[in-house]
């Protein structure tokens, strides 16, 4: 599957999700510490970072139309060097990837498996934030509401999020342009609401704001550009990331013997009659 591909089968199941109303932007929830609940939380790989941007937004599309509660995704290298593996018949799901260096990098295609995919794999435990994702966390929040003596609900923060992301994405003229504004705050949103532990509820209005995206179906750049619009957003008012706890590798045994143990010395291999190489050559081919 090439790039143009891989961007018009995305672009066919977004607007496919808006049109059921199943598309990750529909998604709310009421506690804050479990947000978007339906998938199991923000999309992440091993290293405890979280997929952003077009993957993010490709994984959680999979995971709600799959049914995936897990928010790990990892690759069939990494299921095995964390002491797991895909479960057998299992299919996987593509995202973008990139090779190349120097600045000179281009865009490949990768599978990943979601956790539910996967047997063997101890997952960190999800419990309060670490301190480090915790500052990240409020950092973002400061990032709409200056500290002040009095702590904002989360009400406050979530209305002052709605007008940053209103003055950012205005409506526009004419039904399209509105839906295309409607469409990047409500990404935005989705994502902002996650990272900073606040609740999301989404405005009945909505399904009506983004029918033109079910009706006419746009050139699958349209997607893309919505992202990227709403994942520069968040990095410009300064909502980042939080980053979880790795997952544990499984501990190899060395494929070399130590260096201090001394090689034995090797003995001289005894002559074999040709009706023993004859059984050496057919037991080779039993296909254990």
């Amino acid at each position: 599957m090439d790039l143009p591909t891989y961007r018009q089968q995305q672009a066919h199941s977004f607007y496919e999700q808006i049109a059921n109303t199943t598309n990750p932007v529909f998604q709310q929830w009421d506690d804050p510490q479990a947000p978007l609940p339906q998938i199991g939380g923000e999309p992440r790989g091993v290293s405890g970072f979280p997929f952003q941007g077009d993957n993010a937004l490709q994984l959680m599309m999979a995971a709600t139309e799959l049914g995936y509660t897990s928010p790990l995704w990892l690759t069939f290298d990494q299921a095995k060097a964390c002491g797991g593996s895909v479960k057998r018949g299992e299919i996987g799901t593509k995202i973008l990837s990139w090779i190349g260096k120097e600045g000179d990098y281009k865009h490949v295609l990768m599978t990943v498996f979601n956790g539910d995919q996967v047997s063997g794999v101890s997952l960190p435990h999800e419990g309060t934030l670490a301190a480090d994702a915790q500052a990240i966390r409020q950092a973002g929040l400061d990032a709409l509401i200056p500290p002040r003596k009095r702590t904002p609900k989360p009400e406050q923060y979530v209305a002052r999020l709605r007008e940053v992301l209103v003055e950012r994405f205005p409506e526009g003229d004419n039904e399209q342009a509105r839906a295309q504004a409607a469409l990047r705050r409500e990404l935005a949103q989705l994502t902002a609401c996650a990272r900073l532990g606040l609740p999301r509820e989404v405005d009945p209005a909505m399904t009506q704001r983004l029918q033109p995206y079910a009706e006419v179906r746009p050139h699958w750049r349209e997607v893309e550009n919505a992202i990227n619009d709403a994942h520069k957003a968040l990095k410009d008012i300064g909502i980042e990331p939080l980053v979880f706890d790795k997952v544990p590798r499984r501990e190899l045994a060395p494929d070399v013997k130590p260096a201090a143990e001394p090689a034995k010395r090797r003995a001289r291999a005894k002559a074999l009659d040709k009706e023993q190489v004859k059984g050496m050559e057919q037991a080779a081919h039993i296909p254990f």
